[in-house]
């Protein structure tokens, strides 16, 4: 078994807890009169972007772990394909945070046991992976969708919201 060094680990759900704070960061930018923009007549409104991005956090941690969705809230009313995110946008962003913190949550747990292949993926690093690189597509769609709105995000909290996330504070 290929061991990783702690500072590695460490650092690789870093990266994945900063992300999530960029998702909570821009959700907070969706309001109830820019919800419903669309980056194409045939794609999802933003609000519905946000809800997708909590629903396969809770999708793929349920098959992981069943028991750790229990903290888990709908944001979704509806069956597919009829289903539409719920009006509150204050509980969808409280349902982001809660399965952001649980995704990460539960990947350490999967890394500190030293488990390998869990659900569709051969290992935990992987399953995270899958993570940051759907959430940060759905938050470049998201970023375009304020920006169609006339909303785009400005240069100072781009940097602020993402940047700095990534390279840290500086000192």
């Amino acid at each position: 078994m290929i061991t990783y060094s702690a500072m590695v680990q460490q650092y690789f759900l870093e990266s994945y807890r900063r992300q999530a704070e960029m998702v909570n960061s821009i959700a907070e930018l969706v309001t109830d009169t820019n919800r419903k923009t669309k980056t194409d007549p045939d794609g999802w409104s933003l609000d519905f972007h946000l809800a997708h991005i909590h629903e396969v956090r809770y999708w793929w941690t349920k098959s992981i772990r069943p028991e750790a969705v229990e903290v888990f809230g709908d944001v979704f009313v509806g069956d597919w394909p009829d289903m539409s995110p719920i009006n509150d946008l204050a509980e969808v962003r409280n349902q982001l945070s809660i399965s952001g913190d649980v995704v990460l949550s539960l990947t350490k747990d999967l890394l500190d046991a030293g488990v390998e292949k869990i659900g569709g993926y051969d290992h935990p690093v992987l399953y995270l992976q899958h993570m940051l690189w759907h959430e940060g597509y759905h938050f470049g769609l998201i970023n375009l969708g304020l920006r169609l709105a006339g909303e785009e995000p400005s240069d100072e909290w781009g940097e602020k919201n993402v940047w700095e996330k990534w390279r840290g504070p500086e000192e």
